[in-house]
């Protein structure tokens, strides 16, 4: 039985593949213009009707969002074009539906954007992170080597080192891609090779978005990765290392309303910084553990919607939620036994314990379903290999 959703135009469904394509980054550029102007009508529920944050803000912008989600599952087919319908669907059905749920409770980087559209446009359809703005602690003055830090950010993150970047995740696309269908299924290298393709594919996607956004709109950004195969455990891979697109989405949109106790964002008070009490450790494990059960539900869907909606298997969900209990154990036993390994094993460890986790959960619903098959043929038609 196959997918019963409208496919591709006929135009697009046949012919070389520069036309299909070329059907495909217009549809998608349609589903940038659709998300553009629900972004614009979100803006004036905030600035022109003054709705206060809350529910009311939410079921306001419920049309923006379910819009988000039906465009690319009605003209994308994923069974055929793989990497356009999984950039249209996570990025508008998961983030940029993220950020506006994070608007709606007075959360995220969409707040402080209100005043310009432009640069509310840009934060909210583009995959990016902004460059955070924490409280300075201390005096305020920075160190020598806090500023070549900082100094050494700017630089990796300027317009020339992440075009060069993402010119440099091709050819590591290109070794997967033949490398992969000499390696075993389901072999401890194939995972491995599974996992430098999956980053190099998002490195790509966010470089090409961050390049956009710096040199267009001027926004200056964060990392989006920093050297995710360097982790010495989960905790610093989830929130310091892979994905931060996502992980800050699901700490201001999940985390933080559970540590805060509301939805709504807490008003500040007068000038200084509010200094709420320090969560339990009980409501930090809730907060966490409700993150990776949404992260694992998203990842279920695209799943679903990737694979032609034939099944839930639930495995995604499974491999991302088992991460909470991991975070925790990792936290006690740092905390109870004061256990430090050397930082070579401590990345052995992970990179260990993380693969065995995702040859049970992860990878194989992907090599089940085939879309490990159907990402490689649409790479090398995307990119023109043979």
């Amino acid at each position: 039985k196959g997918r019963p959703t409208r496919g591709p135009p006929q135009c697009f469904q046949h012919g070389r593949g520069g036309v299909m394509i070329e059907g495909e980054v217009q549809r998608f550029l349609v589903g940038c213009a659709l998300a553009s102007l629900n972004l614009l009508y979100a803006r004036e529920v905030v600035i022109r009707a003054k709705v206060p944050p809350g529910w009311v803000r939410l079921m306001l912008f419920l049309p923006c969002l379910a819009s988000h989600v039906l465009f690319p599952a009605n003209n994308f087919d994923p069974l055929k074009e793989t990497m356009a319908a999984a950039v249209s669907f996570t990025n508008f059905g998961w983030w940029t539906n993220f950020k506006l749920m994070g608007l709606a409770f007075g959360r995220g980087q969409l707040v402080g954007k209100v005043g310009s559209p432009l640069m509310f446009l840009a934060a909210g359809a583009l995959p990016i992170k902004e460059e955070g703005r924490g409280p300075k602690h201390g005096s305020g003055r920075r160190t020598r080597s806090a500023s070549a830090a900082e100094a050494k950010v700017a630089r990796d993150l300027s317009p020339s080192a992440t075009l060069a970047r993402a010119c440099c995740r091709i050819p590591v696309l290109c070794t997967v891609i033949y490398a992969a269908p000499r390696l075993q299924v389901g072999s401890f290298a194939l995972n491995l090779c599974y996992s430098f393709g999956l980053y190099a594919v998002l490195g790509f996607i966010f470089d090409i978005a961050g390049l956009v956004s710096s040199t267009v709109f001027s926004i200056t950004l964060s990392p989006h990765f920093d050297k995710p195969f360097l982790s010495t455990s989960a905790t610093n891979f989830w929130a310091k290392r892979w994905n931060l697109v996502a992980g800050t989405l699901l700490r201001e949109v999940i985390y933080e309303p559970i540590i805060e106790g509301s939805m709504t964002a807490l008003p500040s008070k007068g000038s200084k910084s509010r200094n709420p009490p320090k969560p339990s450790t009980a409501r930090r494990l809730a907060a966490t553990t409700a993150c990776f059960l949404a992260s694992g539900l998203a990842h279920e869907i695209i799943m679903w919607y990737m694979c032609g909606a034939r099944e839930f298997g639930w495995e995604w969900t499974a491999f991302f939620t088992a991460q909470a209990p991991l975070c925790a154990l990792e936290w006690f036993i740092k905390r109870q036994t004061k256990l430090r390994f050397p930082t070579p094993l401590a990345i052995v460890v992970f990179l260990t314990v993380q693969l065995t986790i995702a040859k049970f959960l992860f990878f194989p619903p992907v090599v089940r379903q085939g879309l490990d098959q159907r990402v490689i043929n649409d790479v090398k038609r995307i990119l023109g290999l043979p």
